[in-house]
């Protein structure tokens, strides 16, 4: 049987990437709609990883946010910032 805590994680995850990835559009949280988006991303970021928690044991879904989260905002910021990451910190994430 499928555990929901995947799910959840999913979308903890995903909410996890969308706010960090948006920070740096919040100009110091001076622009209200990024500003909006980061706080609500990251408000459904932490209750969705609490439902998470709840069904998968705590090492296993923070190794596993903390893991996707890296290589997704790394992924993110080449795309929205055009940030290129070197090789060092490649081969740090190909260790993760």
């Amino acid at each position: 049987m499928f555990n929901l805590g995947f799910l959840w994680l999913a979308l903890s995850i995903g909410s996890e990437i969308t706010g960090t990835s948006m920070i740096k559009k919040t100009n110091g949280f001076s622009k209200l709609a990024p500003s909006v988006l980061v706080v609500f991303a990251y408000g459904l970021c932490y209750f969705a990883l609490t439902r998470a928690m709840s069904t998968i044991p705590v090492g296993v879904a923070y190794s596993l946010w903390c893991g996707f989260g890296i290589v997704g905002v790394t992924i993110c910021s080449m795309i929205l910032y055009k940030q290129k990451p070197d090789i060092p910190a490649i081969l740090a994430m190909v260790l993760i």
